[in-house]
């Protein structure tokens, strides 16, 4: 019945409609055969599906929808519906369950609400992805989300040399800082940031697995291609975004790769650091021996953290950036202390942010730009303690199938101790990234729960 209606559809319909058909047709046959496969665009085309709304509902959502009902249709047709359960899921729980207690005395209910179900997508996705993964098909996963920040690099490197963006993005007198589909250099370097390490860390496993293959055969040499080319990628659009947030979380997500790698990598790492150190205080005291645009753009680091008084200096064009995310950190403080225990409710930051501004400063920038401090003014200490234990749960569950992996021998255990490096370098930027940032927007949740899912799969003993 099927085949008979696409044929009249292809016989009667106009060709455009009846080519998408077909396609659709030919995508549902795939994913009802091999439901794993809806993982994939997902993971691809992740930040343009979270910018694009059916409704109250992005396309992201829809896909993460398709992907539980395929879960729950599979498991039927097998008589079992896996869950997998891990500390981490109970983590992840208990943050949830805050988050609601907090959205009770949100004033703006709306905004409390998309917050909760963006955490809620995230627990539904550790839940269930790992049952439809194998540690196989895990590669074409991982491989995924590695091709879709190259491609995200890509479309950066061309805003950046054609000059595509708004007027005030533009540097250097020729350069344009790159976006992506963000339309901001920030969350735009933070996603990069969030997946440089991992390729980094596969491109390392790829050469490696290449040269202790004495074969040296085709596929062993495309692996290694592909993720060499795609880290200096990703590595070259995510200096083009000439966001300082994302410079500093790829700088320690990729040295936890490195220094991980091996004792070998960890004393060679240790030595190229002490290298740029002295590089960088040479620079520092001799401007001419480093790229004055790069000494311009780092020079104003530390008022971020404190280390001078940035909010009684006058406003200029060269410090607006840093006293803006200051007054918002003052902000949430206030935030803070007006509701200390479950805060001002998930997600209201902006809502709130006019009753607790200071001068000057009007515009709400829609989070802190420092997770930590947005935690705390939107969910309190409660919120923040049960957002901190997430982290480190995350870290230790990460730590924990990189040790068990290492002890290993076998082709599937050296990659998967890469992946594990990888993620935890992922989990070093998004932590040092979010110092200065949120980069829990526009589907970067889902994208770190990619990575978690793909480090879960292995987990269990039957290697699904």
């Amino acid at each position: 019945m099927a085949l008979t209606a696409l044929a009249m559809g292809l016989a009667w319909l106009p060709l455009p409609t009846a080519t998408a058909l077909a396609c659709g047709a030919g995508a549902a046959l795939l994913l009802v055969r091999w439901p794993w496969l809806i993982w994939l665009p997902l993971a691809l085309l992740l930040p343009v599906t979270s910018g694009l709304r059916l409704g109250p509902a992005s396309v992201t959502d829809l896909l993460l929808a398709v992907g539980l009902a395929l879960w729950f249709f599979d498991g039927a047709r097998r008589r079992t519906l896996r869950i997998h359960f891990s500390p981490l899921t109970v983590a992840l729980l208990v943050y949830v369950i805050v988050l609601l207690l907090a959205s009770l005395g949100a004033p703006a209910a709306d905004e409390a609400l998309r917050e909760v179900i963006k955490w809620l997508e995230l627990l539904a996705l550790l839940l269930v992805a790992p049952a439809l993964l194998t540690v196989r098909q895990g590669r074409w996963l991982a491989a995924a989300l590695v091709l879709g920040a190259a491609g995200q690099a890509l479309y950066g490197l061309y805003q950046f040399i054609f000059q595509i963006g708004p007027e005030y993005f533009a540097i250097l007198g020729r350069f344009m800082r790159a976006s992506g589909s963000f339309g901001q250099p920030n969350p735009f370097g933070g996603y990069l940031g969030l997946t440089l390490p991992v390729a980094v860390s596969l491109a390392l496993w790829a050469w490696s697995a290449l040269l202790r293959d004495a074969t040296r055969s085709t596929g062993a040499l495309l692996w290694a291609f592909f993720y060499t080319a795609a880290a200096g990628v990703i590595a070259a659009g995510l200096v083009a975004s000439w966001s300082r947030g994302a410079w500093l979380g790829a700088a320690v997500g990729v040295g936890i790769v490195l220094v991980l790698r091996s004792r070998t990598a960890a004393i060679i790492s240790s030595v190229a650091l002490l290298l740029l150190l002295i590089a960088l205080l040479l620079g520092v005291l001799n401007p001419a021996l480093a790229p004055a645009p790069l000494v311009e753009r780092v020079q104003d680091i530390p008022a971020y953290f404190g280390m001078t008084d940035a909010l009684n200096q006058p406003v200029t064009d060269a410090n607006y950036a840093v006293l803006e995310r200051l007054a918002h950190w003052t902000a949430a403080q206030r935030m803070w202390e007006s509701a200390p225990w479950l805060g001002v409710g998930p997600g209201n930051f902006n809502t709130v942010y006019p009753l607790v501004r200071l001068p000057r400063w009007d515009i709400a920038l829609g989070h802190a730009h420092n997770i930590f401090l947005n935690v705390l003014a939107e969910s309190g200490i409660l919120g923040l303690l049960a957002y901190t234990c997430l982290l480190a749960t995350a870290a230790v569950f990460v730590w924990r199938r990189f040790r068990s992996a290492s002890r290993r021998q076998d082709p599937d255990a050296r990659w998967f101790a890469a992946l594990t490096i990888g993620v935890l370098g992922v989990l070093g930027h998004l932590l040092t990234h979010n110092l200065v940032d949120n980069l829990h927007v526009q589907g970067m949740v889902l994208q770190l729960g990619l990575w978690l899912v793909l480090v879960s799969q292995q987990a269990g003993g039957d290697g699904r």
